[in-house]
């Protein structure tokens, strides 16, 4: 399978095929509420603007990184999925 089609369907079952799955999922909705507690303290600190865009930066590289990183481990599933079906001869080898 190319790559353009693994990233199309990484793509689709990260960001779109998820929402359903996660608000109906307890662990996620109870991050969720933490990370609205959390903002709310971070709030109410009384930073400066310079002091707010830097912790901004470091919680978006963390992000980004979280994404990045469940991106990759999705693929690697889908990739591995595959060969384990080629290997129990379900499926030809592309």
């Amino acid at each position: 399978m190319s790559d353009k089609i693994f990233d199309i369907i990484t793509d689709h079952s990260v960001n779109e095929g998820m929402n359903d799955i996660l608000f109906e999922n307890e662990e996620y909705m109870g991050i969720q509420k933490e990370i609205d507690d959390q903002t709310e303290q971070f709030e109410n600190l009384g930073l400066t603007k310079e002091q707010r865009l830097v912790a901004d930066r470091l919680i978006s590289s963390y992000t980004a990184s979280g994404a990045c990183y469940g991106r990759l481990t999705y693929r690697k599933g889908f990739q591995d999925c595959i060969s384990l079906l080629q290997e129990m001869r379900l499926i030809g080898a592309a």
